[in-house]
């Protein structure tokens, strides 16, 4: 179990990841997502207050373009333990960003013809920390500035909330997703 430092009223405490995401859901840093009227998660999503404010704003463009169902969905399949699936060279549901920075993974939504991609970093393995949406229009190709800037956007609201503590990390899909899950490099 990892700990992290964690500051409160000038005493270091340290505090294990579970403990840090309770204690950021508890300051409102986090929210927890869960599906609504479904079976019990089999998998941990948190979003950060972007996302949360990019999910629940009709006016959100990831939202107008992409529609909240979709995105709704694919926040579902992850949750519930979904078949999360790729090809011979990515995943094509989740997929980890070159770097850098590094351990910028992404939920793609490819459905309807505006697509959206979800930015975020796993905080342990089957527990994923959305940080921002966006629309694929708006990246443009990949590598542009519009990707660099969103990747460095996830970077800087996952340090504000968790401050030096770095994201999980593992060599293969299997570290991140234990189940349900198709093997495909990352």
């Amino acid at each position: 179990m990892r700990c992290v430092p964690l500051y409160h009223d000038a005493v270091l405490t340290y505090m294990s990841m579970p403990g840090k995401i309770t204690a950021l859901v508890g300051s409102g840093k986090l929210a927890r997502y869960t599906p609504r009227g479904q079976r019990p998660p089999k998998r941990r999503l948190y979003l950060a207050m972007q996302a949360l404010a990019d999910l629940q704003n009709p006016s959100s463009a990831v939202i107008m373009l992409s529609g909240r169902g979709f995105i709704e969905s694919a926040l579902s399949r992850w949750t519930l333990g979904g078949r999360i699936w790729g090809n011979s060279k990515r995943g094509l549901f989740l997929d980890r960003l070159d770097p850098p920075p590094s351990e910028i993974w992404e939920i793609r939504v490819t459905e309807p013809s505006v697509q959206a991609r979800l930015f975020g970093r796993f905080a342990a393995p089957d527990t994923l920390v959305l940080t921002t949406f966006y629309t694929r229009t708006l990246l443009g190709k990949k590598g542009s500035a519009q990707w660099r800037h969103a990747m460095q956007e996830c970077q800087s609201i996952w340090k504000d909330a968790f401050g030096s503590d770095e994201p999980f990390s593992g060599p293969t899909i299997h570290q991140y997703v234990t189940e349900n899950c198709d093997d495909f490099p990352i």
